[in-house]
């Protein structure tokens, strides 16, 4: 029989609201939590969610910056294990709403995206392995936390990933700016991908043939949304539209 390994607490999750969503969620393990010695607001209410068998260690500001590597941290953070990415594609019988991030390089609009993701019902989110923004605790944190209840899997790229979507009988939707389809008066259809694209660059030209394109109105053709932004509102209007919401 194969001997389990240990867990390595090697990963961090910071701030209130993400510590909060961690320990409600219980999805990852847990090595050890540290507070500030001033205690901070949220404590006493946090206090009484973390298992007896946690150690809480009370740190100065200081060590809370080095641990953190930042100053975002609310006074409050914790070891955690490894992020249980989903090891297979999602399939439309248990998944209805999927969004596939394409190449998103920044880790706060990644954090937005997923927090909005979890509130629109987005059922899975499809990320990239290579050339995105990968799950930092500055994205758990801009997440509100929010990322911890949500299945994600890792693609090898993201035409791999649409291709496995669209042959399992997703509807492929493309949020481009090229795209002649207003989401105003479009109907979507179930089983749903919403692909948000590159900040800079948006969704590439080979992956937009592979679904419908659909606009986003505004109010002149040289501006555009933040990608966050613009995901919240395709999810919305997705999520409202097949029941999700």
């Amino acid at each position: 029989m194969k001997k389990k390994q240990p867990v390595k607490y090697t990963h961090i999750i910071y701030g209130v609201h993400p510590v909060q969503e961690l320990l409600q969620s219980k999805r990852l393990k847990i090595g050890a939590i540290y507070t500030l010695k001033n205690p901070i607001k949220s404590w006493t209410a946090l206090s009484k969610l973390v298992p007896s068998h946690i150690p809480v260690s009370l740190v100065t500001r200081e060590t809370l910056d080095n641990v953190a590597g930042s100053k975002d941290h609310q006074g409050i953070l914790a070891f955690v294990g490894e992020f249980p990415f989903s090891q297979t594609m999602f399939t439309p019988d248990k998944h209805k709403f999927i969004v596939v991030l394409d190449e998103i390089q920044d880790v706060r609009n990644l954090g937005a995206i997923l927090r909005s993701a979890y509130c629109t019902g987005v059922d899975g989110v499809v990320l990239v392995k290579s050339h995105a923004a990968s799950l930092t605790p500055a994205a758990f944190k801009s997440s509100a936390g929010l990322a911890l209840h949500l299945p994600i899997y890792l693609a090898p790229s993201i035409k791999a990933a649409i291709f496995e979507l669209k042959k399992s009988g997703y509807n492929i939707y493309c949020a481009t700016l090229g795209g002649s389809q207003s989401v105003a008066d479009f109907t979507f259809q179930s089983p749903a991908v919403l692909v948000i694209g590159n900040e800079e660059v948006g969704i590439s030209q080979d992956v937009a043939k592979m679904g419908t394109r659909i606009l986003l109105p505004q109010r002149r053709p040289d501006i555009s949304y933040n990608a966050s932004v613009a995901a919240g509102i395709l999810m919305y209007s997705i999520g409202l539209q097949l029941k999700k919401i």
